[in-house]
Protein backbone atom coordinates (compact mmCIF):
# COMPACT_ATOMS: atom_id res chain seq x y z
CA UNK A 1 0.00 0.00 0.00
CA UNK A 2 1.44 3.38 -0.95
CA UNK A 3 2.22 5.95 1.71
CA UNK A 4 -0.41 8.31 0.31
CA UNK A 5 -3.20 5.70 0.49
CA UNK A 6 -2.13 4.64 3.96
CA UNK A 7 -2.18 8.25 5.10
CA UNK A 8 -5.61 8.91 3.60
CA UNK A 9 -7.04 5.75 5.11
CA UNK A 10 -5.83 6.68 8.58
CA UNK A 11 -5.65 10.47 8.47
CA UNK A 12 -8.99 11.53 6.97
CA UNK A 13 -12.02 11.80 9.25
CA UNK A 14 -14.05 9.45 7.08
CA UNK A 15 -17.15 9.29 9.28
CA UNK A 16 -18.22 12.94 8.84
CA UNK A 17 -17.13 12.98 5.18
CA UNK A 18 -19.19 9.90 4.33
CA UNK A 19 -22.08 11.04 6.54
CA UNK A 20 -22.29 14.34 4.65
CA UNK A 21 -22.16 12.52 1.30
CA UNK A 22 -24.90 10.14 2.47
CA UNK A 23 -27.00 13.10 3.65
CA UNK A 24 -26.57 14.69 0.22
CA UNK A 25 -27.74 11.50 -1.49
CA UNK A 26 -30.69 11.16 0.90
CA UNK A 27 -31.70 14.77 0.26
CA UNK A 28 -31.50 14.13 -3.49
CA UNK A 29 -33.95 11.26 -2.96
CA UNK A 30 -36.26 13.70 -1.20
CA UNK A 31 -36.13 15.84 -4.34
CA UNK A 32 -37.36 12.79 -6.27
CA UNK A 33 -40.27 12.47 -3.84
CA UNK A 34 -41.08 16.20 -3.60
CA UNK A 35 -39.78 17.98 -6.72
CA UNK A 36 -41.89 21.05 -5.90
CA UNK A 37 -39.52 21.96 -3.06
CA UNK A 38 -36.32 21.47 -5.08
CA UNK A 39 -35.54 25.16 -4.58
CA UNK A 40 -34.94 24.37 -0.90
CA UNK A 41 -33.62 20.82 -1.17
CA UNK A 42 -31.04 21.39 -3.93
CA UNK A 43 -29.15 24.01 -1.88
CA UNK A 44 -29.26 21.54 1.01
CA UNK A 45 -27.58 18.92 -1.18
CA UNK A 46 -24.96 21.55 -2.01
CA UNK A 47 -24.45 22.33 1.68
CA UNK A 48 -23.96 18.64 2.48
CA UNK A 49 -21.39 18.19 -0.29
CA UNK A 50 -19.53 21.34 0.75
CA UNK A 51 -19.57 20.20 4.38
CA UNK A 52 -18.02 16.90 3.32
CA UNK A 53 -15.26 18.79 1.50
CA UNK A 54 -14.55 20.79 4.66
CA UNK A 55 -14.37 17.68 6.85
CA UNK A 56 -11.69 16.22 4.54
CA UNK A 57 -9.16 18.51 6.22
CA UNK A 58 -9.98 17.59 9.82
CA UNK A 59 -6.94 16.07 11.47
CA UNK A 60 -6.88 15.54 15.22
CA UNK A 61 -3.17 14.75 15.30
CA UNK A 62 -2.22 17.92 13.42
CA UNK A 63 0.38 19.18 15.94
CA UNK A 64 2.18 15.84 15.63
CA UNK A 65 2.00 15.35 11.87
CA UNK A 66 2.74 19.01 11.08
CA UNK A 67 6.41 18.37 11.85
CA UNK A 68 6.82 15.12 9.89
CA UNK A 69 9.49 14.92 7.18
CA UNK A 70 6.89 14.55 4.40
CA UNK A 71 5.73 18.10 4.89
CA UNK A 72 2.43 19.83 5.25
CA UNK A 73 2.08 20.50 1.52
CA UNK A 74 2.15 16.77 0.85
CA UNK A 75 -0.60 16.23 3.42
CA UNK A 76 -2.84 18.94 1.99
CA UNK A 77 -2.43 17.82 -1.61
CA UNK A 78 -3.04 14.19 -0.62
CA UNK A 79 -6.33 15.22 0.94
CA UNK A 80 -7.23 17.26 -2.13
CA UNK A 81 -7.92 13.99 -3.96
CA UNK A 82 -10.52 13.02 -1.35
CA UNK A 83 -12.53 16.15 -2.18
CA UNK A 84 -13.37 14.42 -5.46
CA UNK A 85 -15.82 12.27 -3.46
CA UNK A 86 -18.25 15.10 -2.52
CA UNK A 87 -17.68 16.69 -5.92
CA UNK A 88 -18.65 13.39 -7.57
CA UNK A 89 -21.80 13.18 -5.46
CA UNK A 90 -22.73 16.70 -6.59
CA UNK A 91 -22.02 15.96 -10.26
CA UNK A 92 -24.10 12.76 -10.16
CA UNK A 93 -27.06 14.47 -8.47
CA UNK A 94 -27.09 17.28 -11.01
CA UNK A 95 -26.56 14.89 -13.93
CA UNK A 96 -29.44 12.64 -12.84
CA UNK A 97 -31.69 15.66 -12.27
CA UNK A 98 -33.81 14.03 -9.56
CA UNK A 99 -37.54 14.54 -9.79
CA UNK A 100 -37.13 15.93 -13.33
CA UNK A 101 -36.46 19.33 -11.80
CA UNK A 102 -35.57 21.81 -14.55
CA UNK A 103 -31.95 22.23 -13.47
CA UNK A 104 -29.79 24.30 -15.76
CA UNK A 105 -27.01 21.72 -15.49
CA UNK A 106 -24.05 23.94 -16.44
CA UNK A 107 -25.24 26.51 -13.91
CA UNK A 108 -25.55 23.93 -11.12
CA UNK A 109 -22.16 22.43 -11.98
CA UNK A 110 -20.65 25.92 -11.81
CA UNK A 111 -22.41 26.53 -8.52
CA UNK A 112 -21.19 23.27 -6.99
CA UNK A 113 -17.68 23.63 -8.34
CA UNK A 114 -17.38 27.21 -7.09
CA UNK A 115 -18.71 26.34 -3.64
CA UNK A 116 -16.52 23.25 -3.24
CA UNK A 117 -13.48 25.18 -4.48
CA UNK A 118 -14.05 27.91 -1.91
CA UNK A 119 -14.72 25.48 0.93
CA UNK A 120 -11.76 23.25 0.05
CA UNK A 121 -9.43 26.22 -0.13
CA UNK A 122 -10.75 27.62 3.15
CA UNK A 123 -10.37 24.27 4.93
CA UNK A 124 -6.87 23.75 3.52
CA UNK A 125 -5.90 27.28 4.55
CA UNK A 126 -7.20 26.63 8.07
CA UNK A 127 -5.21 23.38 8.12
CA UNK A 128 -2.16 25.34 7.00
CA UNK A 129 -2.75 27.64 9.99
CA UNK A 130 -2.83 24.54 12.27
CA UNK A 131 -6.59 24.47 12.86
CA UNK A 132 -7.20 20.81 13.73
CA UNK A 133 -10.88 20.60 12.76
CA UNK A 134 -11.73 23.14 10.06
CA UNK A 135 -14.72 21.02 8.99
CA UNK A 136 -16.37 21.48 12.36
CA UNK A 137 -15.97 25.24 11.91
CA UNK A 138 -16.81 25.53 8.20
CA UNK A 139 -19.67 23.03 7.79
CA UNK A 140 -22.21 25.04 9.84
CA UNK A 141 -21.16 28.27 8.11
CA UNK A 142 -21.53 26.65 4.69
CA UNK A 143 -24.93 25.20 5.60
CA UNK A 144 -26.15 28.62 6.72
CA UNK A 145 -24.68 30.34 3.66
CA UNK A 146 -26.32 27.81 1.30
CA UNK A 147 -29.78 27.96 2.86
CA UNK A 148 -29.88 31.67 3.78
CA UNK A 149 -30.46 32.88 0.20
CA UNK A 150 -33.46 30.57 -0.06
CA UNK A 151 -34.93 32.00 3.13
CA UNK A 152 -34.19 35.60 2.18
CA UNK A 153 -35.68 35.09 -1.29
CA UNK A 154 -38.89 33.82 0.28
CA UNK A 155 -39.05 36.64 2.80
CA UNK A 156 -38.25 39.56 0.52
CA UNK A 157 -39.29 38.29 -2.93
CA UNK A 158 -35.76 38.73 -4.24
CA UNK A 159 -34.44 36.83 -7.24
CA UNK A 160 -32.94 33.45 -6.46
CA UNK A 161 -29.20 32.75 -6.45
CA UNK A 162 -29.96 29.20 -7.53
CA UNK A 163 -30.69 28.47 -11.20
CA UNK A 164 -33.89 26.46 -11.21
CA UNK A 165 -35.68 26.96 -14.51
CA UNK A 166 -33.25 29.54 -15.89
CA UNK A 167 -29.80 30.94 -15.14
CA UNK A 168 -29.85 34.76 -15.27
CA UNK A 169 -26.67 36.59 -16.23
CA UNK A 170 -26.44 38.37 -12.85
CA UNK A 171 -26.60 35.05 -10.98
CA UNK A 172 -23.94 33.60 -13.28
CA UNK A 173 -21.65 36.54 -12.47
CA UNK A 174 -22.15 35.97 -8.72
CA UNK A 175 -21.13 32.32 -9.03
CA UNK A 176 -18.15 33.13 -11.27
CA UNK A 177 -17.10 35.56 -8.52
CA UNK A 178 -17.39 32.80 -5.92
CA UNK A 179 -15.27 30.55 -8.17
CA UNK A 180 -12.59 33.24 -8.53
CA UNK A 181 -12.46 33.81 -4.77
CA UNK A 182 -12.28 30.03 -4.27
CA UNK A 183 -9.41 29.77 -6.76
CA UNK A 184 -7.55 32.58 -4.98
CA UNK A 185 -8.03 30.93 -1.58
CA UNK A 186 -6.85 27.57 -2.98
CA UNK A 187 -3.78 29.23 -4.48
CA UNK A 188 -2.86 30.65 -1.08
CA UNK A 189 -3.67 27.42 0.76
CA UNK A 190 -1.74 25.09 -1.53
CA UNK A 191 1.27 27.27 -2.31
CA UNK A 192 4.59 25.76 -1.29
CA UNK A 193 6.31 27.25 1.69
CA UNK A 194 7.91 26.61 5.03
CA UNK A 195 4.75 27.06 7.04
CA UNK A 196 2.79 23.98 8.19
Amino acid sequence: MSARLWYLRHGVAWLPVLACCAAAAATALLVVRWPDVAGVLAPTVLACCAGAAAFVYDEDALPVVAVTPRGAGWRRTARLGVTLLPLSVWVVVVALRPGDVPFVRPGWWLLGGATLLLVTGSAALASRRLVQTPGALLAPVVALAAVAPVTLTGMFSWGSLYPIGDFPHAVRIVWFGVALVGAAVCTVAFRPGLRP
